[in-house]
């Protein structure tokens, strides 16, 4: 056989001009998450996004896009992990659902943009409309409702982080590049652009504004914190709102705190918002503010773990008529930093000294009995302070573990429980209540799970707080969407069945 003969190729012809028929219902199948997306807006009242609009009928200019068009687009976007307004753009020619929602029509990332963070008042209503549908075919329970909060890193990096002296230098900066290029423009300029030449004194002014935030933040956390830190203070000075924060695989990041509500029965998110406070003990209370503005009631309990357990929240929580499950700390534990920062060692807490006679002595770790010098009220709650014989104190061996750093014998206040607490301590050894506790996780956690580790939203897309806080809620809602679309799928394979 003669092997001279040519491979034969197939031609690629670039130069080809082709005419195409295009039919958008065909792009995607009935059942595509963008059609459920769409038709679950429907039932949407979203006239408060036109408010403002400024292309009315019988006046020039071009038409704006539908709202509830832009709604859908960005609840898709987030549900398929996409949360970048250029991204959304650039797949407007290509990705069946966003060229179906859009008619094959393209939309500038600076509209989209503008739209996910300049209708925040308007996006909660919406929020709050889907869950009154949810609550309306029965697929929520806002009486069970589960807190969690998760670490979302920010925009900024962690070289964007300075002390005060750093910001000051770099405001100095900044005000003097204002001043230059203001001086250029009075002088008629060196023949540069003058769109160009208005571009960089915005950006200039831009940058001082935001020196000049970071400034005040760094101020502000230097009043805030011990003497001995204050020049350590740092502020990002891109985004002085960002904090850094230890997140789940040990290491520190710049982040946000994102504080998630879930209700029980189908794992809805029925609240969410954003805090600058790596803790989460102070976030409590304000989520059941926030669930009660979303969903118009209370929850009549609330599930958290740990990191939120305190006296405060749940003297407040009862208050409110909130029951609260949560594990209690002991006390060696809880009194664990305190004997660390007094040289006091472990074994020799407050918790470690017991009670004889009828609560009117204590009993030391060596022996020694320990009397009541006087009433005390600490933090709001009345107790008893007892103190040791100072010539037991001052012959013991074991004083400087026992006293630490301080002078004199030692003393210990011991508070009284609330009839509020008692209850709360004794809810929490029911078994019942440890049950319904152990399903936290599995439920609290479901929608981080979602978000950060299917949708790998792991970092804000925007700048700021305020904006943050935004984002979380288009987030929240394409969640709440998703999940809406599951269950209304599985409603309909049970029926058919």
């Amino acid at each position: 056989m003669s092997t001279s003969a040519s491979v034969r190729f197939i031609d690629v012809n670039r130069a080809q001009v082709e005419l195409r028929i295009v039919d958008l219902e065909t792009l995607i199948p009935p059942s595509h998450p963008a059609r459920a997306i769409w038709e679950l807006t429907e039932c949407l009242d979203l006239a408060v996004f036109s408010r403002a609009a400024k292309s009315l009928e019988g006046q020039a200019g071009r038409p704006c896009w539908p709202p509830r068009l832009l709604v859908s687009l960005w609840a898709y976007a987030y549900s398929i992990g996409v949360a970048s307004a250029r991204a959304i753009e650039r797949m407007l020619a290509h990705e069946p659902g966003m060229r179906w929602l859009t008619a094959d029509r393209v939309i500038n990332y600076h509209t989209l943009a503008d739209f996910r963070v300049g209708h925040d008042q308007a996006l909660e209503q919406v929020f709050t409309q889907i869950l009154a549908a949810l609550a309306g075919e029965g697929i929520v329970d806002f009486g069970t409702v589960l807190q969690d909060g998760t670490k979302v890193r920010t925009v900024a990096g962690r070289g964007s982080f300075h002390r005060a002296k750093t910001l000051e230098k770099r405001l100095r900066q900044a005000r003097q590049v204002v001043r230059e290029l203001d001086r250029r423009a009075a002088a008629g300029g060196e023949g540069q652009d003058a769109r160009r030449e208005a571009a960089e004194r915005r950006a200039a002014r831009e940058t001082v504004e935001r020196m000049k935030a970071a400034m005040d933040k760094a101020k502000q956390l230097q009043k805030q914190a011990p003497k001995a830190e204050r020049e350590e203070v740092r502020v990002s000075d891109s985004e002085p709102d960002a904090r850094k924060m230890k997140q789940p695989d040990g290491g520190w990041a710049p982040s946000y705190n994102v504080q998630v509500s879930t209700e029980a029965r189908s794992r809805i998110i029925v609240a969410v918002d954003v805090c600058d406070e790596a803790n989460d003990m102070q976030q409590l209370m304000p989520a059941v503010d926030k669930v009660a503005a979303y969903c118009g009631r209370k929850p009549e309990r609330l599930i958290a773990d740990n990191g939120y357990a305190s006296r405060a929240n749940v003297e407040q929580a009862t208050a409110a008529g909130v029951e609260l499950i949560a594990p209690w700390k002991d006390e060696a534990a809880r009194q664990a930093g305190a004997c660390k920062v007094n040289g006091v060692a472990a074994g020799f807490g407050s918790a470690d000294f017991h009670l004889h006679r009828g609560g009117q002595t204590l009993r030391c770790p060596a022996g020694m009995t320990l009397t009541i010098l006087k009433d005390k009220r600490h933090h709001g709650r009345d107790g008893k302070l007892f103190v040791a014989a100072e010539s037991d104190c001052a012959n013991c061996r074991l004083r400087p573990q026992c006293c630490g750093d301080r002078p004199g014998p030692r003393q210990v206040l011991r508070t009284a429980e609330t009839a509020a607490m008692r209850q709360y301590l004794a809810r929490m050894k029911k078994s019942a209540v440890k049950a319904l506790y152990k399903k936290r996780s599995e439920i609290a956690e479901f929608p981080h799970l979602w978000a950060k580790g299917v949708k790998k939203w792991r970092r804000f897309s925007v700048r700021g707080l305020v904006k943050a806080r935004t984002e979380a809620l288009w987030v929240a809602l394409a969640y709440n969407l998703t999940q809406w679309i599951r269950i209304r799928s599985e409603r309909s394979a049970t029926a058919a069945a």
